[in-house]
């Protein structure tokens, strides 16, 4: 995207295109995102290290969701409830087929 706004004409700094970058993330990142801007310098920061340290924090997010998953029993991972539907006249007319 960078190169292609270079192309264009459009200079981002790489403390803007950072931003960008983190402000693009859904709210499942919203804790590393916050750690990242406050940890870090981001006009000195790498765009590589951002990258990388991105990506170790998608790993491990893979690695839970698959903890998870894994943990649980067979029983738990999938419910399914049957309830009988029945109404008031139905009701009625089981009770009189029983008393015929």
């Amino acid at each position: 995207i960078n190169n292609g706004l270079l192309g264009l004409g459009n200079v981002f700094g790489q403390d803007e295109l950072m931003r960008e970058l983190l402000g693009g993330l859904n709210d499942e990142w919203e804790p590393k995102v916050t750690a990242i801007e406050e940890s870090n310098d981001l006009k000195t920061m790498e765009i590589e290290a951002l990258l990388g340290s991105l990506m170790t924090h998608e790993v491990q997010l893979n690695k839970k969701s698959a903890n998870l998953v894994e943990t649980k029993p067979q029983e738990e991972r999938r419910k399914d409830i049957a309830l009988k539907s029945t109404h008031k006249e139905e009701m009625s007319s089981e009770k009189e087929l029983e008393e015929e």
